[in-house]
């Protein structure tokens, strides 16, 4: 079989990260013997109508009970023929080989090019089988549309439905789409829906059905980046009032008039700012407000900060846009505006009033899930990358899956160039000009990565000066990416992108011309060149695989400078050689021509990625609690909304009540409205839990002052917290039913909280460790302190996560 003779052995630090136990697997041989087993059933010559029949005769076994993994090869290979037949498209073993991964429940990484979205078809397919519902979850809306109508014929030939779910269908749409056998939709999307749900006042008003499988495409940003966000429900609610003491346009007047350096300090490298004493004194001078002992006087100082932040921390085209007259934010592991999310605190509405824009109001919260804590309501999961090894630890801590490497169907020819390092953003961007006019030049097509909306218009000027015709994708005009992509691989094409161009779309090499494509072939490939490094090396070998696709050949580099954001914020430059740099100081145009800075490079990347993961892991073990407890809440809720059943606490509080409604409204009209009662009070009493469990989270860090250890004192306080609110329920539920036998129609016109129609998620930056700097692992004195910092670091991580989970079974 080729793809066993033909693979690569697996690299030395894959085997070792298995032997750590980290979930990264490299032995293929048990899922090549299940290729052959699949290739043993040979469909070519069986008819359509034989091929339906056989369809049908294992979903009618699927749905009798037999076990998925048994049914795998027959499924795989009527999947296989189907494809071929419907869509032109034969599998390859490699595609096969990664199905299989993912039919087992594992995390498939398939290079870039490679074929994931037939690959997805044959484990969503044996899973739907069972009539059960599958969720395809994918980085957008477009790519679910997509998707969904590319493999529905697949899907048809098998006896199955396809379909999809996008921003700004109605519930009516939703719930068919959700009755599909398999359902393409955004993990986004598929978590507000579930919110919504959660927020039901009616089980008509349902679209979810059972949650059950669930196969998630561009798996490392949707499980790792995008999950560091919750997802959030809001409304309008009749508490909101306007404080004149935290008006945001006064406030915003306050900050203008501090001074940098006197009344606030400002670290743009560390992205943080505090206010002096002084500028203290000066801002409650200028809101008319005095010290911090007053609720109000708090936040009015808040709303400075948060003011502060606006003005001199987050940057026009680069953190965000504006567009329609809106704040849209930008994300920066993607390049794309991250759709309907927003930063919390006031930091949203200090935005607006910077841009001067309307302030929208931000509303109460009424629901909220992290989609890590979503993901893993699915019994059942896989997923699939093209980049998931540098994470695997993070897959197998988060989600229980491991990771499985898959080779390429044809070696890789790309050629991953030494980065070109110059001490100075001015000589670097110089030196990238001059080589994209070579490349041009040469006939190459070229795609150069940005870090941000500025610099991709900033670098299409430069080019344009030099007579440079070039494209340019990013967030502001997102809705061309397909048309961009289309002539990226044409020859001498110049395309300037975010990190946009990396999920999801396929850079053909001529286009879809034989001869084109030819020449673009001797001419090299496609020359895809970074102006900066990521602080993920993920993002950064997201770019790089645009180019080699299927064999192609293709070219990448990186050029960066000392001056580039991750170097001064992390203090890269202390951590690089100094030797090496003493070669450039004569020439600051000259690059730094020495290996060893390439790899300090990469093991900066290496431990940055590492700190991030810690402060994950810290954010996770704080959401465990909170989603513990809203399990706790919808186990409560369910009977109430299915069954107008109430808790026996709050039934037994409310017998009097009841009964008289009972005697007015009837037995059947009583249950309802007592139903809706609880329902209606249940939601409150957790809108106010979300909300003190963030005013929790927001001071826990003090703690640590007085010898505490911050994560028991939160599930001590949240879980009393909780405990309290949680008793005043019935109490509040018989003050309604009260209430509502003094109405004149006797309670039978009962109004409930009204569902929240807003959702959007939150911008997060949240650091619970305190912030660090490699300089500190440069040399002498202070790298001896650095290393025993980040070694405690470690095994204190390791040992809070104990601690965690014997705190949360405790309680």
């Amino acid at each position: 079989m080729r793809i066993g003779k033909n693979r690569r052995r697996p690299h030395p630090a894959y085997r070792l990260a298995r032997l750590r136990g980290i979930g990264l697997e490299t032995d293929l041989k048990p899922y090549l013997r299940t290729i052959n087993e699949i290739k043993r059933y040979d469909f070519r010559r069986c008819s359509d109508a034989r091929l339906a029949a056989r369809a049908g005769e294992v979903k009618r076994a699927a749905r009798a009970g037999e076990p998925g993994e048994r049914l795998l090869p027959e499924v795989f290979a009527l999947a296989a023929e189907a494809a071929a037949r419907r869509l032109g498209m034969r599998p390859f073993d490699e595609q096969l080989l990664a199905g299989t991964v993912m039919g087992h429940g594992k995390l498939a990484e398939l290079a870039t090019g490679e074929g994931k979205t037939l690959a997805a078809v044959f484990p969503a397919a044996l899973r739907a089988l069972s009539g059960r519902g599958v969720h395809v979850m994918t980085a957008n809306d477009y790519l679910a549309a997509r998707d969904a109508a590319w493999m529905e014929p697949v899907y048809r030939a098998l006896g199955l439905s396809a379909a999809a779910v996008a921003g700004g269908m109605s519930a009516a749409r939703r719930r068919a789409a959700y009755a599909a056998d398999v359902t393409y939709v955004t993990a986004k999307q598929a978590g507000f829906d579930f919110l919504r749900d959660s927020l039901a006042y009616d089980p008509a008003e349902i679209v979810h059905r059972e949650l059950y499988f669930a196969l998630v495409d561009e798996a490392d940003f949707i499980l790792i980046d995008e999950a560091r966000v919750p997802l959030v429900l809001a409304a309008a609610d009749d508490m909101d009032v306007d404080d004149p003491g935290v008006d945001p346009a006064r406030c915003d007047e306050a900050a203008r008039s501090l001074t940098p350096g006197a009344d606030f300090v400002l670290d743009r490298a560390g992205r943080s700012l505090h206010l002096t004493v002084s500028g203290e004194r000066r801002a409650g001078r200028l809101l008319g407000v005095g010290g911090m002992h007053r609720r109000r006087d708090r936040l009015a100082y808040a709303g400075v900060y948060v003011a502060l932040l606006a003005r001199h921390l987050l940057r026009r085209d680069v953190d965000y846009i504006v567009r329609r007259g809106r704040i849209e934010l930008v994300d920066e592991l993607t390049g794309r505006v991250a759709r309907d999310r927003r930063w919390p605190d006031g930091i949203q509405a200090a935005l607006e009033v910077k841009e001067r824009l309307a302030v929208r109001p931000a509303g109460r919260i009424f629901g909220s899930i992290t989609i890590r804590h979503f993901l893993n309501l699915y019994p059942r999961r896989a997923a699939m990358t093209a980049t998931a090894a540098p994470a695997a630890r993070e897959f197998n801590l988060f989600y229980g899956l491991d990771v499985v490497v898959v080779p390429t169907r044809l070696p890789v020819r790309r050629s991953d160039e030494p980065d070109a390092v110059f001490l100075t953003r001015a000589a670097k961007n110089a030196a990238l000009l001059d080589e994209v006019e070579r490349a041009h030049r040469a006939g190459r097509p070229i795609l150069i990565g940005t870090r941000s909306v500025r610099e991709s218009e900033e670098l299409a000027r430069d080019l344009r000066r030099r007579g440079l015709a070039c494209r340019v994708l990013n967030a502001k005009n997102d809705r061309r990416e397909a048309a961009v992509i289309a002539r990226a691989g044409l020859p001498g094409a110049i395309t300037i992108s975010t990190n946009m161009a990396g999920r999801g779309t396929d850079i053909k090499l001529g286009g879809m011309s034989g001869s084109v494509r030819r020449r673009v072939t001797r001419a090299g490939g496609l020359y895809v060149i970074g102006t900066g490094r990521h602080e993920s090396v993920r993002i950064d070998r997201q770019l790089r695989g645009r180019a080699g696709r299927q064999g192609d050949p293709g070219t990448s580099r990186f050029f960066v400078s000392l001056e580039d954001e991750l170097f001064r914020r992390y203090g890269v430059a202390e951590f690089l050689p100094r030797k090496a740099l003493m070669c450039a100081r004569d020439d600051p145009h000259c690059a730094v021509a020495d290996r060893r800075v390439n790899r300090e490079i990469e093991r900066a990347q290496s431990i940055i990625g590492h700190q991030n993961h810690l402060i994950r892991r810290t954010l996770r073990r704080y959401s465990l609690l909170v989603e513990e407890q809203r399990r706790a809440v919808q186990e409560a809720r369910r009977p109430a909304l299915l069954e107008e059943e109430l808790p026996e606490v709050v039934a037994r509080a409310c017998a009097p009540e009841l009964g008289r409604l009972r005697a007015r409204l009837g037995d059947a009209a009583a249950r309802r409205l007592g139903a809706r009662i609880f329902l209606a009070v249940l939601d409150r009493f957790w809108a106010d839990h979300l909300a003190t469990v963030e005013e929790l989270r927001e001071g826990i860090a003090l703690q640590r002052f007085g010898a505490r250890e911050p994560l028991h004192e939160f599930i001590r306080l949240a879980s009393e917290r909780f405990a309290e609110g949680l008793a005043r329920v019935a109490a509040e539920c018989r003050a309604e039913a009260r209430a509502a036998l003094k109405t004149n129609d006797g309670g039978a016109g009962y109004g409930t909280v009204r569902a929240p129609s807003s959702t959007w998620t939150y911008a997060l930056d949240d650091e619970p460790l305190p912030a660090f700097n490699l300089a500190g692992f440069a040399g002498g004195p202070a790298a001896l302190v650095g290393a025993v910092m980040l070694l405690v670091k470690t095994v204190g991580a390791w040992a809070a996560a104990r601690r965690e989970k014997a705190a949360v079974r405790s309680w």
